[in-house]
């Protein structure tokens, strides 16, 4: 399980993330025609890669409260010597932080819940503070996958044991043993990780990536800091397990925030 170190205010001190090294190699990104349930934004293309680190685990509450407040990020989430100093980074939830006597702090019960309603300009700008940048959907697909080549990478199947998701709705002949998911975020590290080691990589919450997104998916990604639509990755909590998938990609506007999305940080040599 991650560490966070914080002190008693959250935030005095950098947080600690846990990585994992994903090694260098070549993949067939995307989903072949026979999988059930692609879609057409999936097309199959080689892509090579160096090695790279990614954070074991998802930004936790934790995690981005020792980030806000080490910036001192007011109640309206401006980061005015940021990247962005226009752009919100996070709006205050329920599940994830709230601003109280000057300071962001992690709902009770949900510090090692994954960091939502965080913008694409916040996931960012915590990636720089941690000394990384949001992965490239490349990078997150690869890693996803762990050398498997299956709609995920538990097989052809994502039980309800494997991942957060919405239960009611397993994928094509698949069943579960219960119907009744959780229906918000859970801890990070709550379901078994993938061959990487890494944890919830098809559940728990999307997450951002670096990619301006690319309807065709075979251009190359970008890590350039304009663009408005940006590219997420992996299911979440509410997804149906067919949204789950290694292959599957979502987009949504940088600015946007939800209850679904959060990321984690890769660290490149």
């Amino acid at each position: 399980m991650l560490t966070v170190i914080l002190s008693a205010s959250f935030g005095q001190t950098k947080p600690s993330i846990d990585w994992v090294s994903i090694p260098e190699g070549t993949f067939i990104m995307g989903s072949p025609a026979s999988e059930l349930k692609r879609h057409d934004d999936e097309t199959q293309h080689q892509v090579t890669l160096s090695g790279f680190k990614m954070s074991k685990y998802e930004i936790t509450n934790a995690q981005y409260a020792a980030f806000l407040n080490a910036k001192k990020i007011d109640s309206d989430g401006l980061y005015a010597a940021g990247a962005f100093p226009e752009q919100v980074l996070i709006y205050a939830s329920s599940w994830s932080l709230t601003y109280t006597n000057n300071h962001w702090i992690p709902v009770a019960g949900y510090e090692n819940h994954p960091v939502i309603n965080v913008t694409w300009y916040g996931a960012a700008e915590f990636a720089a503070y941690a000394g990384g940048i949001l992965p490239t959907e490349e990078q997150w697909e690869y890693a996803c996958r762990g050398n498997t080549t299956t709609p995920f990478n538990t097989g052809a199947c994502l039980s309800n044991t494997q991942a957060n998701y919405n239960w009611s709705y397993p994928y094509d002949n698949c069943t579960n043993t219960s119907s009744t998911s959780p229906g918000t975020t859970q801890a990070v590290g709550s379901y078994p990780a993938n061959a990487y080691g890494l944890y919830n990589m098809h559940d728990n919450v999307s997450e951002w990536c670096s990619s301006l997104f690319d309807r065709t998916a075979q251009a190359s990604s970008t890590d350039a800091t304009s663009g408005s639509v940006r590219v997420i990755r992996g299911g979440s909590w509410n997804s149906l397990a067919q949204n789950c998938r290694s292959a599957i990609r979502g987009d949504y506007e940088a600015d946007s925030y939800s209850d679904f999305i959060g990321f984690r940080v890769v660290l490149v040599p």
